[in-house]
């Protein structure tokens, strides 16, 4: 089926696209910018912010949850402005702000004149993903857009037919794979996809191989250092997906998890998704919709995380408003379209304006979905009695206790703060053998005695024997942080019945321990 023009025509495939609105668009992406640079320091720092510090510091080639790029930049802000949330998070703003832009002149490309443009640009300003994106540093921040730029290139190439945008398209997939290993799926979808319908030309370019080999260049040393460490990357997927089904309530909650991502604004992707469908303009762009109907369903039927798609949603956006430009949309249309987007807009500068909620409003947390609606609404807390209590407990040690003394936590996020809060006071050295942490290496053969900080007892979360245990102290708050402040318990371990280096590796998990029941 054909869809019949209703307004003006598109530009053709070799023809110029309408002048980019740089004013507006400008304004959009610097308004957006503004707000959400307002609140960067309203969230106290993240588990997964301070893993990333203490990872930046032990530089690799790989982890085993993640590329190299979002720890080298999180050191790299520790390194210049040491404690600053704002330097550590403005390559999220940046990256979000950068995306905006990209919903944008993907609408241009097309077709869409300087409403339209515009129109895309709000959208995703105005979704509840960008407002996640922008809040944190994190591998999602950096991944979403770059995946947009990957789909903008190509989009663009196809217009075009220059076949630079082939080979800076193969830098920026590796350049994501640094960041986040999805980046050989997409860029596998996309490849299988143009193949299955079209333009097949693009896979006949040098260019193209040229950008294939330069992606698969740079992803050896990552790849090389999983190999070494046993592909923990891989065993990485079926934990993200209990996690998200333990924080979403199950695969018949996934919708409602994809409409907390989108927001109103979801509408425009509906009808991005049907312009991709039928809207014979975007023939020639169709291989993008196999990659993005696979997203959805990942995430519908197999529990991944929402903002798995979310560098699909500039081009959906840019798709549904370059189509309802050129349809022609009714009265009835618009006033949806302005109602939607008013509500977005004015749920987007609340949320950013209102959150964190005053911990007056916080109710204990025992499960792990709570966990994830309360780092949200309130943000992570507790890393000053989790430091205060295991410093407290360090000094109540005798010289001779203290000797050859490390400490080991059940948990990852435990140990990062550990080190991020208590750099300055001495403490022992921290290891931890939960995930990535354990894969910085084992405490010494030497350490006789440990400092062990979990939530479980040292023979069932630590999984060793010791020749004698003694309980220090507890970290219960009714209001705490699981994991954090509540229900984490301090213990001496005195003379491992085996070597660190011996049993380290079979200690290894990846699964985030934090008290709860889910």
């Amino acid at each position: 089926m054909t869809v019949k023009a209703h307004g003006p025509s598109p530009v053709g495939m070799s023809g110029s696209p309408r002048a980019f609105a740089w004013r507006e668009v400008a304004a959009v992406a610097g308004l957006a910018g503004a707000l959400f640079l307002l609140r960067l320091e309203r969230y106290e720092i993240g588990g997964d912010e301070l893993y990333f510090v203490a990872a930046g510091h032990r530089r690799a080639f790989g982890y085993a949850d993640q590329g190299p790029l979002v720890p080298l930049l999180a050191a790299l802000s520790d390194t210049i402005a040491p404690g600053s949330l704002v330097a550590l998070r403005l390559p999220a703003v940046a990256a979000t702000v950068a995306a905006v832009v990209l919903s944008a002149l993907i609408a241009r490309e097309f077709g869409g004149g300087r409403g339209a443009q515009v129109l895309a640009a709000l959208a995703y300003a105005a979704t509840p993903a960008a407002v996640m994106q922008a809040a944190m540093l994190s591998t999602y921040a950096l991944d979403a857009t770059l995946t947009a730029l990957l789909v903008w290139l190509l989009i663009r190439w196809v217009r075009t037919r220059r076949d630079h945008l082939l080979l800076l398209a193969g830098l920026v997939a590796a350049l994501d794979f640094q960041v986040k290993w999805l980046s050989p799926v997409v860029w596998a979808g996309l490849a299988a996809a143009v193949a299955l319908v079209g333009p097949r030309d693009m896979l006949r370019r040098p260019a193209w191989w040229l950008g294939c080999a330069l992606f698969t260049l740079a992803a050896v040393p990552t790849l090389w250092w999983q190999h070494a460490n046993g592909w923990p990357q891989l065993a990485m997927g079926a934990v993200v997906r209990a996690e998200q089904l333990s924080t979403s309530g199950g695969v018949a909650a996934m919708p409602w998890q994809v409409l907390l991502v989108t927001g109103p604004m979801g509408l425009l992707l509906l009808v991005g998704m049907w312009a991709g469908l039928r809207w014979e303009r975007l023939r020639p762009y169709r291989f993008l919709v196999p990659v993005v109907l696979l997203g959805l369903i990942g995430i519908l039927a197999a529990g991944l995380r929402p903002y798995f798609v979310v560098g699909a949603l500039p081009g959906l956006f840019g798709a549904g408003a370059a189509y309802l430009a050129w349809r022609g949309a009714g009265s009835g249309i618009r006033a949806v379209g302005l109602a939607a987007t008013g509500v977005a807009v004015t749920l987007t500068v609340l949320a950013v304006v209102a959150l964190p909620l005053p911990e007056s409003r916080l109710r204990p947390t025992d499960t792990y979905a709570q966990i994830d609606w309360r780092s949200r609404l309130f943000g992570p807390s507790g890393w000053d009695d989790l430091v205060a209590v295991t410093a407290e407990a360090h000094e109540r040690l005798s010289a001779q206790e203290s000797a050859d003394l490390v400490i080991v936590t059940q948990s990852y996020w435990q140990a990062a703060g550990l080190e991020y809060f208590g750099r300055h006071l001495r403490l022992p050295a921290v290891y931890s053998p939960n995930r990535g942490y354990g894969y910085f290496g084992p405490p010494p053969d030497t350490a006789a005695s440990v400092l062990y900080i979990g939530v479980e007892d040292p023979s069932t979360g630590l999984g060793v024997e010791f020749g004698d245990t003694d309980e220090l102290a507890r970290i219960d708050r009714p209001l705490g942080f699981p994991g954090v402040n509540r229900h984490v318990t301090v213990w001496l371990c005195r003379d491992p019945q085996l070597r660190w280096s011996t049993v380290w590796p079979g200690l290894r998990t990846l699964r985030l321990v934090d008290g709860t029941a889910n």
